[in-house]
């Protein structure tokens, strides 16, 4: 089995005329943290959304865990084991937290069965307590752990985050962060995380890629550089 679970050849991808990915290279490896980073309309949020299918890729390849997902369809994309948490959360909002959850399980396909994981509630205990809630009545920080939980319901080997610190709460950024090296370290999933909080970033994540008007500007090892300096280096 290869070390890499997602390689990315030469990807490019549009919006209307505009070109917004240019060529772009990238493997991640299995059982690792990797923060995508660079300042705002570089491109982060759609290389997240052409790795999941929900953008069209101009050219390029996507392999995943081997098998070549270019032209497949979101869901099968999920089903193989992709889990994506987007920007703005997108809660069900006349669902209960439970049902929202539930909703997730979808995307297990035939690498599991049962219902939602009791792991989701040991990292998201407030989800518990308010399972019966429609997901229109929470709180941001609730909705964003809820986000995160219907992701995991789907028990993905590669997590997808797009700004998950996004407004909210610092309590709740703990419990994110927690989350995120609990699912690496004990569950061997693979997690990469759009996010403009680098100090977040730089306290569990493996690898960091740094990307400028589209294409890959540099990346390396956290361990080996800090915060302050990539920021600098890529204008962040």
């Amino acid at each position: 089995m290869s070390d890499a679970l997602l390689e990315i050849t030469r990807l490019c991808a549009s919006h209307g005329e505009s070109r917004v990915l240019w060529d772009v290279d990238l493997t991640i490896a299995r059982g690792r943290a990797m923060a995508l980073i660079g300042r705002n309309g570089v491109g982060k949020t759609t290389l997240l959304h052409t790795i999941m299918g929900t953008h069209r890729a101009a050219s390029g390849t996507l392999r995943f865990d081997g098998r070549d997902v270019t032209a497949l369809r979101p869901d099968i994309r999920a089903r193989a084991g992709i889990g994506f948490v987007p920007q703005g959360r997108h809660v069900f909002p006349h669902l209960t937290v439970m049902e929202n959850l539930e909703t997730g399980l979808s995307a297990r396909g035939t690498r599991g069965s049962g219902g939602v994981p009791a792991h989701i509630f040991d990292l998201f205990p407030k989800l518990y307590d308010i399972r019966t809630r429609p997901g229109g009545f929470l709180s941001g920080g609730e909705q964003q752990q809820l986000a995160i939980g219907r992701a995991l319901a789907g028990e993905p080997s590669l997590l997808l985050l797009d700004e998950p610190t996004e407004g909210i709460q610092p309590n709740v950024v703990q419990q994110i962060e927690a989350a995120l090296v609990h699912v690496r370290d004990a569950l061997g999933m693979t997690v990469l995380v759009v996010e403009q909080y680098l100090d977040f970033v730089w306290r569990f994540a493996d690898d960091y890629v740094a990307m400028q008007g589209g294409r890959i500007l540099r990346q390396g090892r956290i361990a080996d550089e800090t915060a302050a300096d990539v920021a600098h280096l890529v204008r962040i």
